[in-house]
């Protein structure tokens, strides 16, 4: 009786940390999971049978009657199944610490560099209304024709749609954490990987191990048998826990070179090889967009100082284009600064081994 009132305080403190433990979304899916594992693995089993047996075939009692009813009950609980419910418990810390990281180094940058197009295009919004609004008087007074009316009508829907489709983007990024800088994302990805890898590693060791207690009551119903309590230390040890752990630190290796230099997790770009590739990529981008930037900036001044009302419209033509060159420029100037925070730190980089 007290170790099953042990056991039920064991676990209802349990659930009670894991109830005190908000969290949402993945972290509270993989936590969750964990705890109703590990819930298991910490609880002590409860075994019980009845049945007829041969009782001199059993005890080899002669002055036994046979065919008496035999009655088994008890507790047993595996001291390593503890290990196994602690470890699967870590496991979930660190696969939500990976999804944390994760999310930091494949949505943040992005989430920065679309900030900076979508400020662009709001902005910009507003004075292609005037022009919408421009455009619609000059109708009215029969100084523009219902074609060049379209054709800024088209332009400024092109520039409504671009900022609607940005905004959808942001809206399904999360927001930056506040306080944690983006500089320790990678870092923490690949630390929070390996543990996730090495708890992995301590789970599969584990099943190479039981340690278990058994005690109970054991008795032929109708007979006197002396005490009918038992006691049982079970203790087993599988020799291939030795070629085990070298598969282990095999498995560790491969994983931290797919993780850091092959695919990445989750097939989203989180390793250096191919961050430094994205980076080499976006920063022509950057050099060709601000060319464009500038050109088309330059064609809007000469275009002012000309003036007249065919200057004006082929102005307005040349300004959404400057606009999206804008936006597109902004984005990946954004881009590129997140990038080169996340792999500032790329040589201070430690992952367990």
């Amino acid at each position: 009786m007290r170790v099953l009132l042990f056991s039920a305080l064991v676990i209802a403190a349990l659930a009670g940390a894991a109830r005190a433990d908000e969290s949402h979304g993945y972290c509270d899916y993989v936590e969750g999971v964990a705890s109703a594992e590990s819930a298991l693995m910490f609880s002590p089993v409860l075994f019980a049978s009845v049945g007829k047996l041969e009782q001199s075939a059993v005890t080899g009692d002669p002055t036994a009657a046979s065919e008496d009813l035999r009655y088994t009950a008890g507790v047993g609980y595996s001291l390593t199944g503890i290990l196994e419910g602690v470890l699967v418990k870590k496991r979930a810390k660190a696969e939500c610490r990976r999804h944390e990281a994760l999310a930091q180094v494949a949505g943040e940058s992005t989430y920065h560099a679309l900030a900076a197009r979508q400020k662009v295009l709001d902005e910009a919004l507003d004075e292609a209304d005037e022009m919408l609004v421009r455009a619609a008087a000059e109708l009215d007074r029969k100084t523009a024709t219902a074609q060049e009316v379209v054709s800024t009508r088209v332009r400024v829907d092109e520039l409504r749609a671009l900022a609607a489709e940005t905004k959808l983007e942001l809206d399904a990024l999360p927001r930056p954490a506040a306080g944690r800088p983006m500089a320790s994302a990678l870092r923490e990805l690949y630390s929070a990987d390996a543990a996730l890898e090495k708890n992995d590693a301590r789970l599969r060791e584990a099943k190479a191990f039981d340690v278990s207690v058994r005690v109970g009551y054991d008795s032929f119903l109708g007979a006197d048998d002396g005490s009918p309590y038992f006691a049982v230390l079970s203790v087993s040890f599988s020799p291939g826990w030795i070629v085990q752990r070298g598969a282990n630190k095999r498995a560790a290796a491969g994983r931290r070179h797919l993780v850091q230099e092959e695919y990445g997790t989750h097939q989203v770009d989180t390793t250096t090889t191919r961050l430094n590739a994205m980076l080499e990529v976006e920063r022509k981008r950057v050099t060709e967009t601000g060319a464009l930037v500038d050109d088309l900036g330059a064609q809007l001044d000469q275009l002012k100082k000309i003036g007249g009302e065919g200057s004006r419209r082929l102005r307005e033509t040349v300004w959404f284009e400057w606009i999206k060159a804008r936006a597109e420029h902004e984005y990946l100037v954004a881009h590129v600064a997140a990038i080169e925070e996340i792999l500032g730190v790329e040589a201070e980089i430690e992952v367990a081994r």
